[in-house]
């Protein structure tokens, strides 16, 4: 079985998913062959024929016959797995040293994701609760604007009850006009009251009209706003619906990238 290691060594460092060096040691404590990448400076010690330490970690694993990981400050880490024969019997250990600056930097960048996803998830809820209110509050306005128009509408029917009163008393007043003109002298002063009822008349008729077209101009720019509160009504449904939406995808997004991050820590 050592033997096969040592053959397939190149195998084993490119199978690794990271850069890595990899040292074949036997049960003598001496490396048998070692495989390190080109960009790395060879350390001496590492080389095939040269004596490990027998305190280090290739001769720990060795005696404990068990796979050991280890993570040095200087940023290595190292996975040391026992080699058994086919017999049972330990013939040696194989050590595959990485460096953890690139699971470090894969682990800044997925916690930069992690925390703008956060604030990002922070964001979107506070879009989604003023969106919510905004439809509330235009829900009560929606409402308060249908009683204006329906109480505008009912201004009608008293304008035409003004409206009546004041033909009535129009033409009351030029019947009592007539009456005062027969009675002649006697009837001067009746006269001058029946004059001043068809004015009052005429003028009641007259702020009638206005206060018509007042309440037309009324009635049509609250239509106007009803159709723009309507409008905006739907458009703040719409964006509620849509933050909703959006906030389950971030938090989404965000369970994967702690999954990612989970991912990294451990490679």
């Amino acid at each position: 079985m050592l033997d096969a290691v040592i053959a397939s060594i190149d195998f084993i460092q490119a199978a690794c998913p990271w850069e890595c060096a990899v040292v074949v040691v036997g049960k003598d404590d001496i490396i048998q062959a070692s495989k390190v990448p080109e960009s790395w400076p060879m350390p001496p010690e590492i080389k095939a024929g040269s004596a490990i330490d027998p305190k280090g970690a290739e001769h720990i694993c060795m005696e404990s016959g068990k796979p050991i990981v280890l993570e040095h400050e200087d940023g290595a880490k190292m996975n040391l797995i026992p080699i058994f024969e086919d017999n049972g019997n330990l013939s040696g250990a194989i050590n595959i040293i990485t460096t953890l600056d690139k699971q470090k930097t894969l682990n800044s960048v997925v916690r930069t994701i992690v925390d703008t996803t956060k604030s990002v998830i922070s964001g979107v809820d506070e879009l989604g609760n003023t969106a919510i209110h905004l439809a509330e509050d235009l829900s009560k306005i929606k409402i308060g604007e249908e009683g204006v128009l329906t109480k505008i509408s009912k201004t009608d029917e008293i304008l035409k009850f003004v409206s009546s009163v004041a033909a009535n008393s129009n033409l009351l007043g030029l019947n009592a006009a007539i009456e005062a003109a027969r009675a002649g002298e006697h009837g001067r002063g009746f006269a001058v009251v029946a004059d001043e009822i068809r004015k009052m008349a005429i003028n009641s008729e007259i702020s009638v009209n206005q206060i018509k077209e007042l309440l037309l101009n009324i009635r049509q720019e609250s239509l106007a706003v009803a159709r723009t509160i309507e409008n905006t009504f739907e458009l703040s449904e719409r964006q509620a619906a849509a933050t909703e939406q959006i906030a389950a995808m971030m938090q989404s997004l965000s369970l994967t990238a702690t999954e990612v991050e989970d991912v990294a820590r451990n490679l």
